[in-house]
């Protein structure tokens, strides 16, 4: 791997090379993925899940900016 390759885009080639290797390799992932996609299937529980989401980020950034509030203080 070059070495001038920013950390940023090291750090997604090896995330990405982990997942597709999980994906391919792993028999519990490729037995178990279609049975969860299934389960989140229905509209009201991916819009539930997507508020879930929606909320756990603006509380993960709300903390961040008061983190960085209090550090500039």
């Amino acid at each position: 791997m070059n070495m001038n390759v920013p950390l940023t885009q090291r750090v997604e080639i090896l995330f990405w090379d982990f997942v597709i290797n999980t994906l391919t390799t792993s028999e519990f992932v490729r037995r178990n993925l279609p049975r969860i996609y299934r389960l989140l299937e229905p509209r009201v529980v991916r819009q539930a899940l997507l508020l879930v989401l929606a909320a756990s980020a603006a509380g993960f950034i709300t903390g961040f900016i008061v983190n960085l509030y209090v550090l500039a203080r």
